[in-house]
C-alpha cells in the first residue's frame, strides 16, 4: 500500500513537471517567433530607408526634369522651320526623359507604400505575440 502511494505521488509529480515544461516550451516558441519577427521588422525597416533615400534622389531628379521639360516646351518660333523641328525633337527628348523619371518615381513611391504596409503588419503581429507571451508569463 505504501509502495502504491509512493508510486502514485512520483507519477503525479512527474506529470506536473512535464506539464510545466510544456507551458515553458510553448512560451519559448512564442518568444522565438517574436524574435524572428523583430529581425524581419528590422530588415524591412532597413529596406524602407534604402528605398526612401533612392526616392528622395528621384524626387530631386524628377523636379529638375519636369522644370526643364516645362521651360523647353514654350520656346518654339515659327520664323525658321528647320530650327523649330530641331527644337521639337529636343523637346520630345526632354519630355521623354521627364516621363521616364516620373515613372521611376511613381514605382519607387509604390514600393515605399508596400514596404510600409509590410512593416505595419509585422509590427502588429509582434505586438499580438508579445502580448500573449506577457500574459503567459504572469
Amino acid at each position: 500500500m505504501k509502495k502504491l502511494l509512493i508510486i502514485c505521488i512520483a507519477v503525479l509529480t512527474a506529470c506536473t513537471a512535464f506539464a510545466q515544461t510544456g507551458d515553458s516550451v510553448k512560451d519559448l516558441k512564442q518568444q522565438k517567433k517574436v524574435l524572428m519577427l523583430n529581425a524581419k521588422l528590422k530588415e524591412l525597416q532597413i529596406d524602407f530607408e534604402k528605398e526612401k533615400a533612392g526616392y528622395d534622389e528621384l524626387l530631386k531628379e524628377a523636379a529638375e526634369a519636369n522644370a526643364t521639360a516645362n521651360s523647353v516646351t514654350t520656346d518654339f518660333s515659327t520664323s525658321d522651320a528647320s530650327s523649330t523641328v530641331k527644337d521639337a525633337k529636343a523637346t520630345i527628348k526632354k519630355l521623354k526623359e521627364a516621363k521616364k523619371v516620373n515613372k521611376k518615381l511613381a514605382k519607387s513611391q509604390k514600393k515605399l507604400k508596400k514596404l510600409q504596409k509590410k512593416i505595419d503588419k509585422t509590427q502588429e503581429s509582434i505586438n499580438k505575440l508579445d502580448l500573449v507571451v506577457k500574459i503567459h508569463e504572469n
